[in-house]
């Protein structure tokens, strides 16, 4: 297979740890118990399928990369909760176009769809579409994981009478020979007969399939899980950017288990924001603009392939008004196309329409390809369904935006950014968007709409994704254009081989912009900066008295950022020092490396306490009986399913080497080499056979409990080597630790990541950020934010996101601390708060602990205070203990 490498970006990552800790709950708390445990929201079956079947949702906005997450959520789901090694998956898609997509990238070795399933299960993988499937093998569905890619409207019927999959097929009957009562008993029968009826949807019952609904937001209907319920599924997963929140009707809310944020996405660099929206009266106008825009972003784009190589051609996308019999004056499509080649002499080659009777887009391979002329797709109300175009930048309608469905279907496909990567050019990482309207602020309104019901943005986020335009004036993006900034202060902290010492620090594309001129102390720099090229410079000039307060006003006046747009009063930025440790004279940012040798050899480990702890319990087996209150009898649903995949599969015979691999495949160890994991799985399996006398035999029947056993008891090794080498290394090494401005992180809006924004109705005034992240409208927490809010020392405060890519942190023996609050105060120290409830207090030892050695290295520079059980005065006391 040919190598594929794709790297999830962290809110995907975060979105399967969600799902692996829910459907690792599943068999333990069952699935109603288990969402509340991750998520402390209610959860509402499925209608129709069995109540403990887990139905969960992925919400993920337009631009997000649901498809790839589906794909890694197979292994997952295989692993997690079906326990199996050949999954069968019912992949459902909203339409023919998305079904041709998606079974082209799952079939395509060199797609990240596919190469997700090749990590979790190699060669043994089956895409199959549903004609394909009607003629599956035994040995295909049994062999690996099997994934038949479907559209739900070719199973939703009332009348089954006619539709294939629910019919006889003699080239599925293998799969119905040899089967065991309790497998006959589940199937659907021809009638008058106890033969099973050798269908599709019968296969499909036998291997309880995971199914998998695209787009889910629409398959909400009682006929659509009535569908679903006739494969009696093991679980449900939805990926959407609008699921139903609540019961509407007949349509069914969704158990939304993880919420990716506009922030997530634009601390990612997945979309282009925020929108540039500029409106005007006259269409003629409005055409122009956008055709102006498009001239200037393809210069910028020339400029941006030149430096660094990659190609990109802004497309416009225009919006035209449908045909009418009562008003001949409408703007349909010919008639744009018409004003473009006839008025504005654009060639016909570079213009698509789709919509109106036509689909030219239909007729292009590779939309993205050098030698394609597109610039212009002329449409009505929404494009071919799958289409996406990272090229396209600008939304220019002439018709009247009346909905903000019909906003939303053009609106998604201009938020792509190319490549998922920011460009160096600012003016490339954002959208554009030209409507004809005398009044922009409903514009505005009705944009924010479709990013809302229709991309999957949370209104308060949306709020700010879109920003009014005065025009497209880009000449000093030229190479050659120089801004320059006001004179760095002259003080001894800013000497000139101060500053000439930072621009040497800058990547090697960024200093050759940069210039200082010693005799007026101006700094200069070609092009507009970007914010990564500020937050560089920032980082770089931390040592440079009144540098911040400069670089901040460069990119302001270079980008021609509106005075509207900006936070009242003046914001310096926001730089938080980080641990370092000296290694061989250099200063390195501490992390887990600077205290564990990698690879780990665990195969010196002492497998003992597993075999004494590790017991097969015969009551465990699939299949247990519980009495309920009520005193019926209750098959455990988790242990049935497993009973029925075991009983459709036939194993070879088990050989201690093959349990070995089997188990060692099933065990992320990215720290440990395969023969050393191999070596202590071994040696783990025959102590316990030597301990309590299981037969090989015995354990391959356990392997599942057996695995997750075994990864439990290697994580248990991990966390006391971690332990024990972060302690010695604070006892060799304590004085070793320092900070430094060069390993400050900045805290910066593009990059600033939460899951949910808050809502509460207390408005803060000293967030340092417009919206804050992931805190409670009430609780601790809050009421510690309302203090710092108030506090007559802090200046700007952040509330630290947990688990975010640029968020503060300290490394503790096992994984990262991520404080509650980051303040900054009057006097320019910086304070870190974790806030702790008594409860809590006892556990959070080792946060102070390496807390307080950050505030000790810093030199007074920084503080850290841990509050405990409404204690908010330990604030006031640590600030002024230490006052400067």
């Amino acid at each position: 297979m040919a190598g594929t490498t794709f790297e999830l970006r962290h809110y995907q990552k975060e979105a399967l740890r969600a799902l692996r800790s829910y459907l690792g709950k599943v068999p333990l708390m069952g699935a109603k118990t288990a969402f509340y445990d991750v998520t402390s929201a209610p959860y509402r079956p499925a209608p129709f399928v069995n109540e403990e079947t887990p139905y969960v949702c992925l919400r993920i906005p337009t631009g997000g990369g649901k498809t790839v997450v589906a794909a890694h959520a197979v292994g997952i789901t295989a692993r997690e909760y079906l326990q199996v090694d050949n999954p069968m998956v019912l992949w459902l898609v909203p339409s023919t176009a998305i079904l041709d997509q998606t079974l082209a990238a799952l079939r395509n070795e060199d797609h990240p769809y596919r190469a997700a399933l090749a990590a979790d299960f190699g060669r043994n993988v089956s895409v199959l579409s549903l004609a394909e499937a009607l003629s599956l093998s035994r040995p295909d569905a049994e062999g690996g994981a099997c994934i038949i890619v479907a559209t739900l409207q070719a199973f939703r019927v009332d009348n089954t009478d006619g539709r294939k999959v629910y019919q006889d097929a003699g080239a599925l009957m293998d799969h119905f020979s040899g089967l065991k009562p309790e497998q006959l008993a589940r199937l659907e029968k021809v009638e008058g007969s106890e033969r099973p009826v050798a269908s599709l949807c019968n296969v499909l019952r036998l291997h309880r399939p995971m199914v998998i609904v695209d787009e889910a937001h629409n398959a909400r209907t009682p006929l659509s899980f009535e569908t679903l319920r006739r494969f009696d599924p093991s679980m449900i997963l939805e990926l959407t950017a609008t699921p139903a929140l609540e019961a509407n009707g007949e349509q069914h809310p969704s158990n939304v288990l993880f919420h990716v944020s506009a922030a997530e996405l634009k601390a990612e660099e997945m979309i282009k924001l925020p929108i540039r929206l500029q409106t005007d009266r006259d269409w003629r106008i409005t055409i122009g603009q956008a055709l102006d825009c498009q001239v200037k972003l393809e210069e910028a784009a020339q400029a941006e392939q030149a430096e660094t190589g990659e190609y990109i051609r802004p497309i416009v996308l225009f919006q035209a008004q449908s045909k009418s019999k009562t008003d001949p004056d409408r703007l349909t499509p010919d008639k744009v196309v018409q004003f473009l080649t006839d008025d504005k002499r654009i060639d016909r080659s570079q213009i698509a329409i789709h919509g109106a009777g036509k689909a030219e887009l239909d007729d292009i391979e590779d939309i993205s390809a050098p030698d394609c002329p597109i610039r212009y797709v002329v449409t009505v109300q929404k494009l071919r369904e799958g289409w996406d175009c990272p090229f396209a930048y600008i939304l220019c309608s002439v018709a009247e935006l009346s909905s903000p469905t019909a906003v939303e279907q053009l609106l998604g496909r201009v938020l792509r950014m190319p490549r998922a990567r920011r460009k160096t050019r600012d003016v490339l990482n954002r959208a554009y968007a030209f409507v004809a309207s005398s009044d922009f602020q409903a514009v505005a309104e009705r944009l924010k709409d479709g990013l809302v019901e229709g991309a999957g943005f949370d209104r308060l986020e949306a709020a700010e994704l879109v920003k009014s335009n005065t025009g497209f004036e880009f000449d000093d993006e030229r190479a050659d254009y120089v801004h320059r900034a006001d004179p760095l202060p002259d003080s001894p902290q800013a000497k000139v081989e101060d500053v000439k010492a930072a621009i040497e620090k800058l990547p090697a594309s960024l200093r050759t912009r940069v210039t200082f001129d010693p005799a007026t102390r101006e700094l200069a720099v070609t092009r507009p900066l970007s914010r990564d090229d500020r937050n560089l410079m920032q980082l770089a000039f931390a040592p440079v008295a009144g540098a911040a307060t400069v670089i901040d006003r460069l990119f302001i006046k270079s980008n021609r950022i509106q005075a509207s747009e900006l936070p009242p009063g003046e914001k310096p930025p926001f730089l938080v020092p980080r641990l370092g440790v000296r290694r061989q004279g250099e200063l390195e940012l501490f992390t887990s490396d600077h205290f564990l040798d990698t690879p780990w050899n665990l195969a010196e480990c002492d497998p003992v306490h597993f075999a004494e702890t590790f017991v097969i319990r015969e009551d465990s087996k699939a299949g247990e009986i519980d009495v309920s209150d009520r005193g019926r009898m209750k098959i455990k649903f988790v242990g049935q399913i497993h009973d029925q995949l075991a009983l459709a599969i036939h194993e070879p015979a088990w050989t201690l080497p093959r349990l070995v691999n089997w188990i060692d495949r099933g065990i992320p160890h990215l720290d440990v080499t395969k023969p050393a994991a191999r070596l202590f799985i071994q040696k783990a399996l025959e102590a316990l056979m030597a301990k309590r006398g299981y037969t090989l035999d015995q354990l391959a029947r356990y392997k599942y409990e057996l695995r997750r056993a075994l990864a439990e008891e290697i994580s248990r090794l991990r966390g006391e080597r971690e332990k024990s080498q972060y302690a010695a290394l604070f006892a060799s090494d304590a004085s070793a630790f320092e900070t430094s401005a060069e390993l400050a992180l900045l805290f910066d809006e593009q990059t600033y990541a939460y899951n949910q924004p808050y809502r509460g109705a207390r408005k803060f005034n000293k967030h340092y950020f417009p919206i804050i992240g992931d805190l409670k409208p009430d609780g601790e927490e809050f009421h510690c934010a309302v203090y710092l809010d108030e506090h007559p020392n802090v200046r700007y405060w952040v509330r630290n996101v947990d688990r975010k890519p640029n968020a503060f942190w300290l490394q503790l023996p096992s994984g990262r601390f991520y404080p509650d609050f980051v303040a900054m105060l009057d006097d320019g120290r910086i304070l870190v708060v974790e806030y702790k409830g008594g409860h809590l207090a006892a556990d959070a030892e080792e946060k102070r602990k390496i807390g307080e050695l950050w505030a000790e290295a810093s030199g007074g520079e920084c503080l850290f205070v841990m509050p405990v059980d409404g204690d908010f005065s330990s604030i006031d006391r640590t600030i002024s203990s230490t006052n400067p």
